[in-house]
């Protein structure tokens, strides 16, 4: 995509999230109506591209106004949450990346400036998003949507529920996964479900490949296009080696496991692991795993 394209993308979804709220509930079951009534102004996020390590630094300004003190007794509290999503959506009870206990009394007409550090690959992030695509090709960075909301745990009645949210767009950088299959050596090529079966898993989704080939290959499939997770399970298969009918008959097989990652500004980060196994006579088939960092934290 150009970044022609990509600042009207940017552009398009910044004035779709000005119109938006959030995606469940429109109120709430906190009791009677108050004449609270939370915003949130001035919201910013830095730095404008992270990888789920990285620490972002999000401030603004929760004003009140309304006509009811918040927080008005010692004791009192509401949370500001701040999540990842694609289009700037609050799931219902979503606990988003960080959650902040707020309990300075907000009179009328004043205003309460917050500011704080988080990853957003902490909270439930990751187990909403492996793979962060926002895309049809998928091509990393993707754009993504860092959102703030007051009174997140829905405990104030207020005024107007519909202007608890604001967002900022953030370019969000995964890792590109892609597998290489090297080796598969049957000695003839295989016949249905014979041959080297690789299963590669971020926790949250698996994909399976088969390679029936004889000596080198070079099918190559991009797992992952933009994997948030900074480690992968990977397990190869020796299935069904004829060859283990015989003494000291064997099969072997070997995937290449290549990561990529870019931030702007750095060199491209690349790792790469190979996995092999291989069935030994008398066995016709053998597993071997793998757990694989596919992206450096201090990257």
């Amino acid at each position: 995509m150009s970044r022609t394209g990509t600042a009207c993308r940017l552009a398009l979804l910044l004035g779709l999230l000005a119109g938006c709220g959030h995606g469940g509930k429109n109120d709430n079951d906190s009791g009677p109506r108050t004449n609270i009534d939370l915003t949130v102004t001035q919201f910013a996020v830095t730095p404008s591209a992270a990888d789920p390590e990285d620490s972002l630094h999000v401030t603004g300004t929760v004003q009140n106004i309304g006509s009811e003190t918040a927080n008005p007794m010692q004791g009192d509290s509401f949370v500001l949450r701040f999540n990842l999503s694609a289009d700037g959506t609050f799931e219902y009870r979503e606990e988003g990346f960080l959650q902040r206990v707020i309990t300075d009394p907000i009179l009328p007409g004043t205003s309460f400036d917050f500011a704080f550090d988080a990853p957003y690959g902490g909270g439930d992030t990751q187990a909403k998003f492996g793979n962060f695509c926002n895309s049809m090709d998928c091509v990393p960075p993707e754009t993504g949507v860092i959102g703030v909301k007051v009174d997140g745990a829905d405990v104030i009645n207020e005024v107007s529920e519909e202007n608890n949210f604001q967002f900022q767009t953030l370019d969000v950088i995964g890792t590109r996964v892609a597998v290489v299959a090297s080796l598969c050596d049957f000695g003839n090529p295989g016949i249905g479900s014979d041959g080297c079966e690789l299963t590669i898993s971020d926790g949250l989704f698996t994909q399976r490949y088969h390679q029936p080939c004889t000596g080198a290959c070079n099918a190559r499939e991009v797992a992952f296009p933009n994997e948030l997770h900074s480690r992968v399970f990977a397990s190869l298969l020796i299935r069904n080696c004829t060859r283990s009918q015989v003494p000291n008959g064997s099969c072997g097989g070997a995937w290449t496991i290549e990561a990529e990652t870019q931030k702007p500004g750095l060199p491209v980060l690349k790792t790469s692991y190979l996995l092999q196994c291989r069935a030994n006579y008398p066995n016709t088939s053998q597993g071997c795993t793998a757990d694989i960092e596919i992206r450096d934290p201090d990257y």
